[in-house]
C-alpha cells in the first residue's frame, strides 16, 4: 500500500472520529494543541489496527511515536511492509 493511500484512510479515521482534517496539520501533536484526549487516541489506535490489519509495536507506543499524523502513517507503512516481506 502506498503512503498516499495510508494517509487517505487515516485521514478518514480522524475525520470520522474528530471532524478534523489532519492532512493539513501532519506534524501537530495529537495530545497537545488538537485537544484530543488520551482515551480518544486509544480509539484511534484500535481503528488503525482494525482498518489496516496490523499490530502496532509496543516499543513505538512507549517511545511516543504514536503522537502525530505523520508518525502514525510511518508506523502503518512500516508494519504493512513487514507483513508483506514475511510472505
Amino acid at each position: 500500500m502506498q503512503r498516499s493511500e495510508i494517509e487517505s484512510k487515516l485521514c478518514s479515521i480522524f475525520a470520522k472520529r474528530f471532524s478534523m482534517n489532519f492532512i493539513e496539520n501532519t506534524e501537530m501533536k495529537l495530545l497537545g494543541k488538537s485537544g484530543i484526549p488520551a482515551r480518544e487516541l486509544l480509539h484511534v489506535y484500535f481503528d488503525v489496527k482494525n482498518t489496516f490489519g496490523i499490530s502496532i509495536p509496543e516499543d513505538d507506543i512507549v517511545a511516543g511515536k504514536f503522537d502525530t499524523f505523520t508518525h502514525i502513517v510511518d508506523i502503518i507503512y512500516e508494519q504493512l511492509n513487514n507483513v508483506k516481506n514475511k510472505h
